[in-house]
C-alpha cells in the first residue's frame, strides 16, 4: 500500500486505514482525547462537526497509524497557531 496523500478528510483516512473504531478510540484516548466512541465516531464520519482541537486528535491518531506503517500522513490538521 502506498498510502493515502496528505489532505484526505477523516472519513476517508479512517477508512484507508482500516482501523475498527475501538482501535480508533484507542489510539485517540492514548493521545489524551476524552470524547465518548460514539462521538469520536460521529466527528469522524461526518455527522457532528468537531471544533480544532477535536478534529486534530482524531487526525493524529490515524495519522500515527500511517507513520507507524511508513506511510505519509493523510489528514490536515486544523487551525494550528504559526510562531512568529
Amino acid at each position: 500500500m502506498s498510502g493515502p496523500s496528505p489532505g484526505f478528510s477523516l472519513c476517508d483516512s479512517w477508512d484507508l486505514s482500516g482501523l475498527t473504531l475501538h482501535e480508533l478510540w484507542l489510539r485517540y484516548l492514548a493521545l489524551g482525547g476524552t470524547a465518548s466512541p460514539a462521538r469520536v465516531e460521529a466527528f469522524a464520519r461526518g455527522l457532528l462537526r468537531p471544533d480544532s482541537y477535536q478534529h486534530n486528535m482524531i487526525a493524529q491518531a490515524i495519522n500515527e497509524y500511517f507513520i507507524d506503517r511508513g506511510e505519509d500522513h493523510p489528514v490536515s490538521y486544523q487551525d494550528i497557531p504559526v510562531l512568529p
